[in-house]
């Protein structure tokens, strides 16, 4: 959505729509990232003529509602419109596992060697054990149309409102950009494909940061946490000291907890990651869903990956 003053642009509002699903009902849903405003025309109603002209074409094509991850500063904005709803922080799991590679990074390796049993205390499996249930792992550059018998499985398991991991969004999301760092890997089970799960990495404060971008798979907890296993072992083996991954359905919470995740504190996680949604009139909504583990949101489902 563009917005013009005199001729010239002033302020845009990208809008995507996804197919979404939830239990057994098919949805569609709108995204809004990365909203714009020319300095020289904020706090002229710009920004708000941008949000009321996005959800009017969002209900136009049949979206049944809204989601967006605004950042500290838009944040007010939502709020103040009244028709948003505000489930609050999209949580933030996070991994030390590598204490000595996060002291190298920060400029402190000799505290590394004092810090190497962190990983087994403070961030160590529920349960020692577990093994890959008989899955091999491999990277490729774009995933088979075969993994969507698992995309909806997962989606049924999951349980929440969530983006269809298809084969087409999956490949449309992380394939198509050779300019990013996504590692794109599938789980199979003999000749079956059991699962799939894209990392990236960044920097923070001076930190290799590795990310668990988004996952798939078969109706089965146990290769969900076989997923995770194998993208922190693979982020570790690379030099991350830190693995994050963003969850906030609660199957993909508990199998984080299991692995040895835990939610990031304030003093670690200076960004915070809101979330608000805006029903649009449209129905097909099996009910409202309010409560933040109504939606499974990762890393993949902002710009933030």
């Amino acid at each position: 959505m563009l917005a013009e003053h005199d001729g010239r642009p002033i302020g845009i509002q990208p809008i995507a729509i996804f197919d979404w699903q939830w239990g057994s009902a098919a949805l569609k849903g709108a995204m809004y990232t990365g909203v714009l405003t020319h300095p020289d025309h904020r706090r002229r109603g710009v920004f708000r003529s941008l949000i009321d002209s996005s959800n009017e074409h969002a209900a136009q094509v049949g979206a049944q509602f809204i989601m967006t991850l605004p950042n500290d500063a838009s944040l007010p904005g939502f709020q103040r419109f009244g028709d948003w709803q505000y489930p609050g922080l999209i949580s933030l799991m996070l991994k030390v596992v590598n204490p000595r590679a996060v002291m190298r990074d920060a400029g402190f390796q000799p505290l590394g060697t004092i810090l190497q049993w962190v990983p087994a205390v403070a961030f160590r499996r529920r349960r020692v054990g577990g093994s890959d249930g008989g899955l091999s792992f491999e990277r490729v550059a774009d995933f088979p149309k075969e993994l969507d018998i698992a995309a909806d499985q997962f989606a049924d398991h999951i349980g929440s409102l969530l983006i269809r991991r298809t084969s087409d969004y999956l490949n449309w999301r992380y394939a198509a950009r050779p300019e990013s760092a996504y590692q794109l890997f599938v789980a199979r089970r003999g000749s079956d494909i059991a699962g799939a799960v894209v990392t990236s990495h960044g920097v923070r404060a001076r930190i290799k940061v590795g990310m668990i971008v988004d996952l798939v798979s078969q109706a089965d907890e146990a290769v969900i946490r076989s997923l995770i296993r194998f993208a922190e072992n693979d982020l570790r083996q690379r030099g991350f000291g830190i693995v994050t991954c963003q969850a906030t359905s609660p199957a993909l919470l508990r199998a984080l907890r299991f692995e040895g995740f835990r939610n990031g504190p304030p003093s670690v996680i200076r960004k915070r990651f809101h979330f608000v949604y805006r029903r649009t009139g449209v129905t097909g909504l099996p009910h409202d869903p309010s409560s933040l583990s109504n939606w499974h949101l990762t890393f993949g489902d902002s710009d933030n990956a």
